[in-house]
């Protein structure tokens, strides 16, 4: 499963919730079925969902009041895996670049655990192979080659940046 939003907080009286979208836009959601709330496994049926201040205001049919959509505050909503569409080309999941080799000069240097973005260019977190962990900032020239079949990323990395 991944995670496509995390539910906030209610929003108004008709049962509709605002929630984090992490990387997803309202109008990629509504292609999904499968959609669980976690965690509990909840099946829910996305009736409506758009982009609203940063944020996604979604209604699930069958939540009709603010008293049913307070019970859903911190809840993700979920779909299966296989039901992502691909990645456009040029661009990758967090979830596909998780676990991949980070590679110079043909050593291993760690493996990618998560990433994170601070209003610049996302960071890969890596966890280094002496046990420190490291940010790798995720542009082209330093991640120069991505092989999402071998889940190698090779790199060339600015001097001193492992020493951070």
């Amino acid at each position: 499963m991944m995670t496509l939003a995390t539910i906030v907080r209610p929003r108004g009286i008709k049962g509709e919730v605002v929630a984090e979208p992490g990387a997803w836009q309202a109008s990629r959601l509504t292609g999904f079925s499968g959609l669980t709330l976690e965690p509990g496994g909840r099946a829910v049926e996305l009736e409506n969902a758009w982009d609203h201040k940063g944020r996604l205001v979604l209604k699930f049919r069958g939540i009709d009041s603010m008293t049913a959509a307070e019970s859903l505050r911190g809840l993700q909503l979920q779909a299966p895996q296989e039901e992502r569409p691909p990645a456009p080309d040029g661009e990758f999941y967090v979830s596909d670049l998780t676990g991949c080799r980070v590679v110079e000069h043909g050593k291993e240097i760690g493996e990618v655990t998560g990433a994170v973005e601070y209003g610049g260019p996302m960071l890969l977190t890596v966890k280094l192979a002496d046990g420190r962990e490291a940010m790798i900032p995720f542009t082209t020239t330093i991640c120069v080659q991505i092989d999402m079949q071998a889940k190698r990323i090779d790199v060339r990395l600015p001097e001193g940046l492992l020493d951070l």
